[in-house]
């Protein structure tokens, strides 16, 4: 064959395609036909064509058309199923049993490959294809979802997660808060050396408002609203002294009532006051102060306000000097001091 007649060849038959394509421009295509390939032999089917066909034409499809899918096949279709068109699961891809067999994944291309497993129906449901409960399922894995964790999108962490890649993601801290540690200068925490280990102050709930386990210093009373650069001066956190004196000196020395300095009282606070308040000291008495006739005010004893070292018992009693010489005459070592008074009574009794 020449070259001539191979070329009138190939033009006859493509103008019969032609032909063939504008023929059948009149002839409307199946409505079930578009993206689901051809349509099945129906040699299985029943022989009342009208069953499913309007009139002598092939094309179109009852719109009250009907069938017992549980009842002539024994499976039910549930869900989305039951609205499916038949060519979804009957067409030329093969015998619908043998996909039937292989679940899901029969028919739902595993966008997720693989990584979640093959049971789909733990995050699906037959209604519709949006996941459900994703939070409850998440708590079986290495980092259940918590706090703000809860309301953040998947692919914050997943970063494939919008075109179903669920890979498995770092559950270090750090892995996604990189930047917040850089922004974090007040205290500068990579100044610090406060780069790992984030829980150890933050919690989920909220990145700010971090509360710092401070569990060698125990923060109570009025240091637990205080900010932490009160004590952490100059933004050194490291080897900050616990005594409180360290940062109390200066209410310490400017305390003139009493004078702590003359009256004797030393730079252990704790002795007297608590982290409740600075004010409202409660001293403690070896001399029984609690009951009893000597339930006073600190000035009935302490009358020099500038020295509470200083003590008087004798200005107090109704008795003289001669008087209690002469009831002591037999004591040694007596003499008519208070000092020697709380000498002998302790407890301020016979």
């Amino acid at each position: 064959m020449n070259r001539t007649k191979k070329s009138w060849l190939a033009l006859t038959l493509a103008l019969g395609v032609l032909a063939c394509a504008l023929g059948s421009r009149d002839v409307a295509v199946q409505e079930w036909w578009s993206g689901r390939g051809p349509v099945v032999p129906h040699d299985g089917f029943p022989a009342d064509c009208s069953l499913c066909h309007v009139g002598e034409g092939w094309n179109e499809i009852r719109a009250d058309f009907e069938f017992d899918h549980l009842g002539l096949t024994g499976t039910e279709l549930e869900g989305a199923h039951a609205r499916a068109e038949c060519l979804r699961c009957h067409n030329d891809r093969g015998p619908v049993a043998a996909f039937a067999a292989r679940g899901c994944a029969g028919c739902h291309e595993d966008i997720h490959r693989g990584q979640l497993g093959r049971d789909c129906t733990l995050c699906h449901s037959q209604d519709d294809w949006r996941p459900e409960g994703q939070v409850e399922l998440h708590g079986r894995t290495r980092f259940p979802l918590v706090g703000a964790h809860a309301a953040t999108a998947c692919w914050r962490c997943h970063p494939g997660a919008q075109v179903g890649n669920f890979s498995r993601a770092d559950v270090e801290c750090l892995s996604c808060h990189q930047d917040d540690l850089r922004r974090a200068t007040s205290p500068d925490h990579v100044a610090q050396g406060w780069v790992d280990d984030c829980n150890r102050c933050h919690i989920p709930t909220t990145w700010t408002g971090a509360a710092f386990n401070h569990s060698t210093f125990a923060l109570t009373g009025a240091h637990a609203s205080a900010a932490c650069s009160a004590c952490h001066t100059g933004g050194v956190y490291a080897g900050t002294p616990r005594q409180c004196f360290a940062c109390h000196q200066n209410d310490y020395l400017s305390t003139t009532n009493p004078n702590h300095q003359t009256s004797g009282f030393g730079t252990d606070c704790k002795s007297c006051h608590t982290t409740s308040s600075w004010r409202g000291a409660s001293f403690k008495h070896s001399f029984p102060i609690t009951s009893g006739p000597h339930k006073l005010d600190c000035a009935s004893c302490h009358q020099n306000p500038g020295n509470y070292a200083q003590f008087t018992c004798i200005n107090c009693h109704a008795h003289t000097k001669a008087k209690m010489d002469d009831e002591h005459d037999e004591v040694s070592g007596y003499v008519w001091q208070s000092p020697a008074c709380l000498n002998c009574h302790p407890k301020g009794k016979e």
